[in-house]
């Protein structure tokens, strides 16, 4: 219940200032979520915890959330203590992920699909809002933490790519898995976030390479000729907006990340980068927002931790939670280039771009470390 609420009240409950979860989001998961995933993590004799402890992924993160910790000693936070339970609140997901899931397909599957068709019916309900009263700026968006057309297209587009890589036996629960990406891919569209577009064009373009068939490779085929089309045809709409800021935050971002390049500014420390006199307060790239607050040691430690999701999805990519880890990887890689940097924070629609992959790729990690220490050597 924690993890299915966890993922749901992204879309539905109230946010506070910068999208923010609200209070009571974040009362309920202390409830549903947190406190049980951590219980459950150390009970009969800590087994989730020591499933966990040898796997390589696992560490690094620990090392992560450690370095973020230890940080929290130079970045000088009126409050220190907020930052330290958002850490806490990450490792308990990741942690309950696996005393709930592990890598046991019929649970994932069961869970990923519920939450999935679930988020598509809100989807559907803000498209016939946004057709009844559409915004001044013509960009659909949600409630919540999605209330900005950024994160809104972000978090429909990964729940989009989770369910097309569900294995359903069922010829009706098949087609409502369909219908609900159809939802999810129209307010997608809606969202005129261009970066999304690409992630999920990057990410249906590459399928092939884990999902073989013919029908896979005529989908990567049509999709590609597509986007030469619209490139072709509308690119003036594709490109009205510039390039959004992007290479002067990024400017900012590494001329702010100099003055303290080992140590960063500390987890959580606020900063605001002025390009053209608007202040931002993240730098909308995930790899100098880790620079900027923890420095080279944060950036190389978050390198370490995706590419061995990625890489672990690869090895597996023959079962279906191979392919989940493989088209979530690609598909965050683009999107969290330009924006949502926020990896450890509240809960927000990033944790469904790094922390669930991640969760996957531990699960898959565990399984083969099981296999390998029970098969003979002949």
């Amino acid at each position: 219940m924690g993890i299915a609420w966890m993922m749901l009240g992204m879309v539905i409950m109230p946010a506070g200032v910068s999208f923010n979860p609200g209070k009571a989001y974040q009362a309920s998961l202390i409830v549903l979520l947190y406190l049980p995933a951590l219980w459950l993590a150390f009970s009969q004799r800590a087994r989730v915890w020591r499933q966990l402890w040898p796997l390589p992924a696992f560490r690094v993160f620990l090392l992560l959330l450690a370095w973020a910790t230890a940080s929290l000693a130079w970045g000088k936070l009126s409050r220190p203590g907020d930052e330290l339970g958002r850490l806490l609140s990450v490792l308990a997901f990741v942690l309950g992920w696996q005393a709930f899931a592990a890598d046991e397909v019929a649970r994932i599957r069961g869970l990923l699909l519920s939450v999935g068709v679930a988020i598509a019916a809100c989807a559907a309900f803000y498209c016939v809002t946004f057709a009844i009263t559409p915004v001044s700026d013509g960009r659909i968006i949600g409630e919540g933490t999605i209330a900005t057309a950024n994160y809104a297209a972000a978090l429909m587009g990964v729940v989009a790519l989770w369910l097309s890589q569900l294995d359903i036996a069922g010829r009706q629960w098949s087609a409502l898995r369909y219908v609900a990406m159809a939802v999810l891919l129209v307010f997608v569209g809606f969202t005129h976030t261009r970066n999304v577009w690409l992630a999920l064009c990057a990410t249906l373009v590459l399928m092939p390479l884990w999902r073989p068939g013919r029908g896979y490779r005529w989908l990567a085929l049509g999709v590609f000729a597509a986007v030469v089309l619209a490139l072709s045809w509308r690119s003036a709409l594709l490109m009205e907006r510039g390039t959004s800021l992007r290479p002067e935050l990024f400017a900012q971002s590494m001329h702010l990340a100099s003055q303290q390049p080992w140590l960063g500014l500390g987890q959580g420390v606020p900063f605001t980068l002025m390009v053209y006199g608007q202040p931002y307060t993240h730098t909308h790239n995930v790899l100098t927002q880790m620079l900027v607050e923890l420095g080279i040691p944060g950036l190389l430690l978050t390198l370490a931790l995706w590419l061995l999701v990625g890489w672990q999805g690869w090895r597996s990519r023959g079962l279906m939670q191979g392919r989940l880890v493989l088209a979530l990887w690609v598909y965050a890689s683009v999107v969290l280039q330009f924006d949502m940097p926020q990896m450890l924070d509240s809960p927000r629609p990033a944790w469904l771009l790094v922390w669930l992959p991640f969760a996957l790729a531990l699960g898959l990690a565990w399984r083969q470390r099981t296999v390998d220490r029970t098969t003979p050597i002949h």
